[in-house]
């Protein structure tokens, strides 16, 4: 399977490069068609090796924008153009301008969509001290599962960073999905980190179509030699180490 990360989507003038308009949202859709999945077939499916290799593509969001409540929620999930997508939240962001109100995470929670943690302050987790990290884990989590009233065990790490510290302390907080910023399918080189492509304003119907061929393909000559030799979870560890 196929994890795709958005960010904030807006009618004209993106603001940076992780925000997208409409019309480029409409076309990556388009591109995906039938092959989009519920978050819930997703966590399903995606232990079992099997689906690895699938087509399935799921659609996340990180940062809590105003968007996925007013654009991706409203016009695509309520009308059943999709089947359904994540949602990341920083909670420290909640309520402030354009960011979703909590009253509009309960309400996306109450509707199926899936809500995971983005943290606190969206900070760097690997920067952080211990007491800093096991606060960024614990609170959000903490919040989320108050408000929601339901377990909340799905973690995206923000600007897609992190070591072995930080996803120990994580799963030791309970989280069992951890979400990264990486090329490839969906699993990534431990069973519990899920590979997302990170979409930028840049990329456009073609890109996707390519992206959906092959994930793969943009990995580079490292990814290709260490995984024919047997040894890209090997090296991977010792990166992030």
């Amino acid at each position: 399977m196929i994890v795709l990360n958005y960010h904030e989507l807006v009618e004209a003038s993106p603001s940076n490069a992780w925000c997208l308009t409409h019309g480029i949202f409409d076309a990556h859709l388009a591109v995906c068609g039938d092959k989009l999945v519920s978050p819930q077939t997703f966590l399903e499916h995606c232990p079992d090796p099997k689906t690895s290799r699938s087509g399935a593509v799921l659609l996340t969001f990180d940062d809590g924008f105003l968007s996925d409540y007013t654009h991706v929620y409203a016009r695509y999930l309520e009308t059943s153009r999709i089947p359904g997508f994540m949602s990341f939240i920083p909670v420290d962001f909640v309520g402030s301008p354009g960011r979703m109100s909590w009253d509009m995470i309960e309400e996306l929670g109450r509707a199926g969509v899936v809500i995971g943690s983005h943290g606190m302050a969206h900070v760097d987790l690997t920067t952080v001290s211990d007491v800093e990290l096991d606060r960024e884990l614990t609170m959000s989590k903490s919040m989320l599962e108050d408000r929601l009233g339901q377990q909340v065990t799905l973690f995206a790490f923000p600007y897609g960073r992190f070591s072995r510290r930080v996803w120990d302390a994580a799963l030791k907080t309970g989280y069992s999905h951890l979400f990264t910023i990486q090329l490839g399918h969906h699993r990534g080189f431990e069973s519990f980190l899920y590979s997302r492509l990170c979409l930028t304003n840049d990329m456009d119907a073609k890109y996707m179509r390519q992206h959906l061929l092959d994930p793969d393909a943009k990995r580079g000559f490292a990814w290709r030699i260490s995984t024919r030799l047997g040894l890209y979870r090997q090296l991977m560890r010792l990166r992030y180490r």
